[in-house]
């Protein structure tokens, strides 16, 4: 009866397996894990980290450059006179000479100071399209169709213009959207901030765990070899508690014990040889670290950041460069406005001043940004020269005196010296695509990143929610495995120490018959 009782100990260790795996709900939880380690582990690629903090590096690099200017609360328009004065006050000219070299020399310059905010443009935007109809003498219907066709880059920037107004302050989909401390997200200078100091150090921190976690064939394995070790090990107890009823011989007994020992053997080289111990401590890590970016309300608040920061992309996308779509569009539709209404090409842009439109014609003036931050690079050359400073020493005091417009100074060539090669080898979309302008940059993260975020935060929740943590799996087989061996070892010991039943030896009675059953 001993040795049945013996292999009913192994049995049971089967059971307990078995017991775990099912009532942890380990299948659900891991295959869950699995799933998010399958969809998001592209992301977490060190490449990929390195290119989203690039690109988040732009989006905070436009956010500075716009912010002083979307919006008349920003209160930066008051700042323009104050600029020419004080270069009036620093070079000796008048304020008139001031004007006068500017236009002369720095056109877009002044040009887009006198832009400044975006917001009176968009108030001006309805008033186009029946200006142009007036003047071309079409129907205001018959405009607004042909504009898009003809001149798609201008119809895509001043499309997108309200909508950046609109939303500087109040991103549409943000309730209930929040930083990690749980500060609220309104504004794109705070969806700025919770991409750039919350979600990108994540990722960064993370990368080498979650990609650590992605080897050896992730974690999605471990129930179910948990669960055919726990039902080897009970038929094999089982079969052995039947042969056992009936008297083992010594060789089959030894056989049969230094299996056992062989079964945990396996279990412990298993842990040690695929790593569990670094990889799910890991991982424990990476799911406490990023579970605050995967609840539902930061997932959806995500979304609708990603897309306020689409709409500015494509407010800026037309007229970022010299080469850009709408900055060649504007001297064409000034040549079309001109021969369609018999006009002087000059006299077109200030005809959309004398008609209710000065913004709007100053910034058809001021584009592309580019030239605008070739022309600041010229004048403040130019201040330094004339004040016998460094061009640094120009831009800081510049900065003093006008701040927003010295936010404006700084962060335009960051913005305009990316557009089109943000610098990161070897950045590529999910499927390959290389990644070198801030358009494409905004792809990835429209396109790629969220759709990831919508599709596994339910899986990374079911993951995260409940007990055990994931960490705890090495230490559990480990100790799994060191027991079965511990118990194997001494049984073999004892069989070897009380001889066997069977017909290669003679049976034994008393404690050595009972010692050889086991």
């Amino acid at each position: 009866m001993r040795a049945v009782w013996s292999w009913f100990v192994v049995t049971l260790v089967g059971v307990i397996i078995v017991v775990l795996v099912l009532g942890l709900g380990m299948f659900g939880r891991l295959d869950a894990g699995q799933k998010v380690l399958n969809g998001a582990a592209p992301i977490f690629d060190r490449t990929r980290v390195d290119g989203a903090a690039a690109g988040i590096g732009i989006v905070s690099n436009a956010t500075d450059l716009l912010d002083p200017v979307v919006l008349s609360a920003r209160n930066t328009a008051p700042e323009v006179g104050k600029l020419v004065g004080f270069v009036s006050a620093k070079t000796g000219f008048t304020n008139s000479q001031v004007t006068t070299l500017l236009a002369q020399d720095y056109p877009h310059v002044l040009a887009l100071l006198q832009t400044v905010p975006f917001e009176d443009v968009a108030r001006e935007l309805p008033r186009l399209a029946p200006f142009l109809a007036q003047t071309l003498g079409l129907s205001q219907d018959a405009v607004n169709t042909a504009l898009p066709q003809l001149y798609p880059g201008i119809t895509q920037a001043t499309t997108a213009l309200p909508g950046v107004v609109s939303g500087w302050d109040n991103v549409p989909g943000t309730a209930g959207f929040t930083r990690f401390d749980g500060t609220p997200i309104r504004t794109v200078p705070q969806v700025r901030d919770y991409f750039a100091q919350d979600v990108i150090p994540v990722l960064d921190r993370q990368s080498e765990n979650f990609t650590a976690l992605t080897r050896s064939g992730g974690v999605g394995f471990l129930p179910l070899l948990l669960l055919v070790a726990g039902l080897v090990v009970i038929v094999f107890g089982v079969l052995m508690m039947v042969l056992a009823s009936k008297g083992l011989p010594r060789v089959l007994a030894t056989a049969a014990w230094s299996t056992v020992i062989a079964v945990g053997a396996l279990v412990v080289v298993l842990v040690f040889a695929l790593g569990l111990f670094p990889r799910l401590n890991g991982g424990a890590k990476t799911i406490n670290d990023v579970a605050p970016i995967l609840t539902a309300e930061r997932v959806a608040g995500a979304k609708a950041g990603v897309a306020m920061i689409s709409t500015i992309v494509d407010l800026a996308d037309p007229v970022a460069l010299q080469t850009s779509t709408g900055t060649q569009e504007v001297p064409n539709v000034v040549s079309f406005v001109s021969r369609q209404a018999d006009i002087p090409p000059e006299a077109v842009i200030p005809a959309l001043a004398a008609n209710g439109m000065p913004h709007i014609a100053t910034l058809l003036q001021a584009v592309s940004l580019q030239q605008v931050a070739t022309e600041l690079d010229a004048l403040t050359k130019f201040l330094a020269q004339q004040l016998n400073l460094s061009q640094q020493q120009v831009i800081a005091a510049v900065g003093q005196q006008v701040p927003r417009l010295g936010q404006v100074i700084t962060a335009l060539p960051k913005v305009t010296g990316v557009w089109d090669n943000v610098g990161i080898q070897g950045f590529t979309r999910l499927d390959g695509t290389p990644i070198t302008t801030v358009p494409q940059v905004r792809d990835y993260f429209r396109d790629d990143v969220i759709p990831v975020l919508e599709a596994q935060q339910a899986n990374f929740q079911r993951l995260n929610n409940a007990f055990p943590t994931v960490n705890i799996f090495p230490p559990l087989l480990l100790v799994i495995g060191i027991i079965v061996i511990i118990y194997g070892i001494i049984m073999l010991l004892l069989v070897r120490r009380g001889g066997g039943e069977g017909p290669d030896r003679p049976a034994r009675t008393g404690v050595d018959q009972e010692l050889t059953k086991v």
